[in-house]
């Protein structure tokens, strides 16, 4: 997260020592960032950035979500795992939805591997749920709230097992 509260997405090149920092949203062209040195360096110069804001929360607060999920994709110790089934969708939606405590300006924290769990939706949505280390979930479509402990999980869990059963259903075809 930079100076404004932007979230960003990181990833590093090993053989580089480089380090890509963009805004954590649903354009997967966006500007990035490429700064390589030391964690110390990196954090130092990003505490300095100011970002692009990122989409306003809506005004009824809660998550920016699509108005229908038809998949939701996450990554579950290493491979993606898919959920395409209504009854899992629903409840992840449900549960996505319900969430209304927004985060006051100053106490953003930086959801952080392992423990957070980013969720794709359709439509470029991405959420990513915090674990009891920053219980937060913030949507790329716009709004940061607080979440319960584990529901980031939870959520995972229910993904995991809508992937396990199509692909049990797929063997028996």
């Amino acid at each position: 997260m930079v100076k404004d509260g932007q979230l960003l997405q990181v990833s590093e090149d090993i053989t580089q020592s480089q380090w890509t920092y963009r805004a954590f949203n649903k354009e997967i062209t966006a500007t990035g960032v490429f700064i390589s040195g030391d964690a110390k360096g990196r954090d130092q110069l990003l505490k300095r950035v100011t970002w692009p804001a990122g989409p306003a929360a809506p005004a009824s607060g809660g998550l920016v979500l699509p108005d229908r999920i038809t998949s939701a994709v996450s990554e579950n110790a290493g491979p993606m795992v898919t959920a395409m089934d209504a009854k899992t969708l629903n409840r992840i939606r449900t549960a996505l939805a319900d969430l209304r405590d927004p985060v006051p300006a100053g106490e953003e924290c930086e959801p952080q591997l392992p423990g957070s769990v980013g969720i794709a939706l359709n439509g470029g949505v991405t959420v990513v749920l915090g674990d009891a280390s920053c219980p937060q979930a913030i949507s790329t479509g716009g709004g940061r709230v607080r979440v319960p402990a584990g529901l980031g999980k939870e959520l995972l869990d229910l993904i995991v097992a809508s992937d396990r059963a199509a692909a049990e259903r797929a063997h028996k075809d």
